[in-house]
């Protein structure tokens, strides 16, 4: 409304939208870590498992395939694969 009452001749309605969405993604996230906590479960720690679980029987994947599933660059995923096993 601040806006509209200030600057009528912009459309704020895009912007309006992504604050929308930034908020409701922040409030995902939170509920998200939430959750992941109760498991003693880190969010990197999911992204690894459900890509190895997506792959299906025997549930493995080579890293550069997991780098293409995770989208994270290859130094990460060097050090996620330590810290998993």
């Amino acid at each position: 409304a601040a806006w509209r009452r200030e600057r009528p001749d912009l459309d704020v309605e895009p912007l309006e939208v992504l604050s929308r969405v930034s908020r409701l993604a922040r409030h995902l996230d939170r509920a998200r870590r939430l959750a992941f906590a109760e498991l003693h479960l880190e969010t990197w720690e999911f992204d690894v498992l459900t890509a190895l679980r997506r792959a299906g029987q025997p549930y493995q994947l080579s890293p550069g395939q997991l780098l293409t599933q995770t989208l994270v660059t290859s130094g990460t995923m060097t050090n996620r694969i330590d810290r998993l096993t």
